[in-house]
């Protein structure tokens, strides 16, 4: 049974001022328990430490977490270990947890199921095209925040040039291979000439989303793709640094 402690233990466990606690126990934001005679400020220490961990948590910037972890030239699981999946089932069990949390967002009720199929389809990429062939740190790197409206989906895997080379051998640029892989029907999975998952998330944003704002921002080794519902027209360009495998950012 948790126990409870002092407004001083509890400012001291969150790293707030003692003012900043009263404060939010008087807008009912964090309530404390009163006791005693003359109402004394108590807290239960369960309820800090998980109310501490959700505020470490709302300072992550999960997009630059994900570019860290793809930028660096060392192999090691991304942190936290939450936003990783080793495998597509533990992708697929985040990504239906992702789903149920979406639809409850204001203003997406309509629409929240296309862009968890965006998000499936984007990430079951990482799996289905790097199976066997994993040149680094296997997985993904799948976070959100709904506060910021960001999803960010990342891996270390071959990039889509070099998958794309097993079908399309004469793909010479990064550039060329995410035309193809957004634009055609095409699978990496060789011999197989199928597939249109990234295609597929291309017409959900041009096409299919109507009552939303989302813009995609796409880079595989040194081209990054943009696209959105207000500007529909393919953009792609040269970055001036080179990502490990993919990474994917969706604003909404």
């Amino acid at each position: 049974m948790s126990k409870l402690i002092r407004i001083g233990e509890a400012s001291r466990i969150l790293g707030v001022s003692i003012d900043t606690l009263r404060r939010w126990d008087e807008a009912k934001h964090l309530p404390s328990i009163r006791v005693g005679e003359t109402g004394i400020r108590m807290y239960n220490e369960d309820e800090i430490k998980s109310f501490s961990q959700k505020i470490q948590e709302s300072k992550l910037n999960v997009v630059e977490l994900a570019k860290q972890w793809i930028y660096s030239q060392d192999s090691y699981v991304p942190e936290p270990s939450k936003f990783y999946s080793e495998n597509s089932s533990i992708f697929q069990t985040r990504l239906m947890k992702f789903g149920n949390i979406i639809s409850k967002v204001i203003g997406l009720e309509k629409e929240f199921s296309l862009i968890s199929s965006m998000v499936g389809e984007i990430g079951n990429n990482s799996f289905d095209h790097n199976l066997g062939n994993w040149p680094d740190i296997l997985g993904n790197f799948f976070a959100y925040d709904l506060d910021k409206r960001q999803i960010v989906l990342a891996d270390r895997g071959q990039g889509i040039l070099k998958t794309l080379k097993r079908v399309r051998p004469k793909l010479d640029t990064d550039k060329k291979a995410l035309k193809v892989a957004f634009t055609e029907i095409v699978s990496g999975r060789h011999p197989e000439a199928r597939g249109n998952g990234l295609k597929y998330v291309v017409d959900v944003i041009t096409n299919k989303i109507k009552d939303n704002k989302i813009e995609l921002l796409f880079q595989t080794g040194s081209a990054q793709l943009t696209v959105s519902t207000d500007n529909k027209e393919i953009k792609i360009k040269s970055s001036s640094k080179t990502v490990r495998g993919c990474i994917a950012i969706i604003n909404f």
